[in-house]
């Protein structure tokens, strides 16, 4: 397990959205081959939520062939 360490709330969700972000790029799914994120809920994750939602719009981050899980 890799631990992450960040100087506050922000810094951590910044980095968890662009993380998530950059390993959809990186596995390039298609939907023969979709991608699946497990989505935990709570509190805890809006902020990597809402940046998701800011990637998917001002940088054209696709959820196209995305699959989810939803965990809690």
């Amino acid at each position: 397990m890799r631990v992450i360490i960040e100087k506050n709330y922000e810094a951590v969700y910044l980095w968890a959205a662009r993380h998530v972000a950059s390993r959809i790029a990186a596995f390039g799914p298609v939907p023969e081959r979709p991608f699946v994120l497990g989505l935990p809920t709570g509190g805890s994750p809006l902020g990597v939520y809402r940046e998701l939602i800011r990637l998917h719009q001002s940088e054209g981050l696709s959820f196209a062939s995305v699959n989810h899980v939803q965990y809690g």
